[in-house]
């Protein structure tokens, strides 16, 4: 049996000193074997933390960590999983070792982490358990990957950044490209073919049937809340669209 936890649900921040990162983060437990999907930036390092232990683990209880791609925002806090494996698509790989100078959101120490950890890497339709298996999904970046599960009989697709949110249906492309438009606009057209159900990497999960887009599930809302020297603070609560205009950020190739 496979069961699915959101650990932390990704949102579509950003502000102009910069993203705010906040990627999802999600666990699949098929039998006795957790298999975590990507690890968010270094700022959520403490709810990746409680959100594990709310569910009484910790994290030398997770057996697999894969991880889509390797930008900083979804991949920072992989150190904290030394005993686990560590999924990463070869392309993915070989290109953080040597990221392009105006590549931003690469940082040649990713690769250099993950070569001290359990490193193993994996390509399109390779099987990690029963039930779960890899999907080449590039054009965000070149390696992209995401996760295709049998959630009771029902497809349903980790998407990452390759889909990172739900309005990536109906453009046909994610609202940032880094590597390539005709490979990420492919990606979304395979993706669509293969699920009805997706869980984004900047949104909440939902379902897309008929051209009808449904969430399913998560906050509508994040706080934000801004201290200052004087102990006082401003709170604002800002709600939360899928509207996002496309930034097509190509990288030397």
């Amino acid at each position: 049996m496979i069961n699915l936890d959101v650990l932390t649900y990704g949102f579509a921040l950003t502000s102009d000193q910069g993203s705010f990162g906040y990627s999802t983060n999600s666990l699949i437990t098929v039998d006795n074997t957790r298999i975590l999907v990507d690890t968010g930036p270094g700022s959520r390092r403490g709810l990746l933390y409680k959100q594990l232990s709310d569910l009484d683990l910790t994290p030398d209880d997770i057996d697999i960590v894969l991880l889509t791609h390797l930008h900083w925002d979804h991949c920072q806090n992989t150190d904290m999983f030394p005993n686990s494996r560590i999924l990463v698509n070869p392309v993915e790989y070989d290109y953080a070792r040597n990221p392009k100078p105006q590549d931003h959101a690469t940082v040649q120490y990713i690769a250099d982490m993950l070569e001290k950890m359990n490193l193993e890497l994996v390509s399109d339709g390779d099987k990690i358990v029963e039930g779960v298996k890899v999907l080449e999904t590039p054009g965000h970046t070149k390696g992209h990957i995401s996760v295709l599960a049998d959630l009771g009989g029902e497809s349903i697709l980790i998407a990452g950044d390759a889909l990172p949110d739900s309005g990536t249906v109906l453009r046909k492309l994610p609202y940032n490209v880094f590597w390539d438009v005709k490979d990420a606009q492919n990606s979304v057209e395979k993706m669509i073919d293969t699920s009805q159900t997706f869980y984004p990497g900047h949104d909440r999960p939902f379902s897309f049937t008929d051209g009808d887009i449904k969430y399913l599930e998560g906050p509508e809302h994040i706080e934000v809340i801004n201290s200052t020297d004087g102990g006082g603070s401003v709170s604002l609560t800002f709600t939360v669209h899928a509207q996002r205009p496309v930034n097509i950020n190509i990288v030397q190739k």
